[in-house]
């Protein structure tokens, strides 16, 4: 096990990869299902934040930006913790915290939309 904040250095060194969100994993695969078909806004979110070593690439990407701030993990919302941050949340995500399911997707993810969400580009 390899823990790390560094996304660069994880894509590298393992094989598969859980992303946590205030302590609870939000989404697990490969490393190609992670970096190259992100499906939780979290997971795009941070890979967005990853710097790309080529700086023409660099200034092309879509940044995603989070709003507001991080729930205090002693105290999550109702529902999903991240609901506060996302801009796919519905009122279905205040009142039901999504499981780590598969969604029809072939890996799991705790989002309601999963399967909706665009694709991002990996980093």
């Amino acid at each position: 096990m390899f823990i790390s904040h560094d996304l660069a250095v994880v894509r590298h060194v393992c094989d598969r990869v859980a992303v946590m969100h205030v302590g609870r994993i939000v989404e697990i695969g490969t490393r190609s299902q992670i970096y190259g078909d992100p499906r939780h806004p979290y997971t795009q979110a941070l890979l967005s934040a990853v710097p790309l070593p080529d700086p023409d690439l660099q200034r092309q990407r879509q940044r995603v930006r989070l709003e507001g701030d991080v729930p205090n993990p002693l105290n999550l919302p109702s529902g999903c913790a991240f609901r506060t941050r996302c801009n796919r949340a519905e009122a279905r995500c205040a009142d039901e915290e999504p499981d780590l399911a598969l969604r029809g997707l072939d890996h799991p993810v705790a989002c309601h939309f999963a399967a909706d969400l665009p694709q991002s580009p990996a980093p």
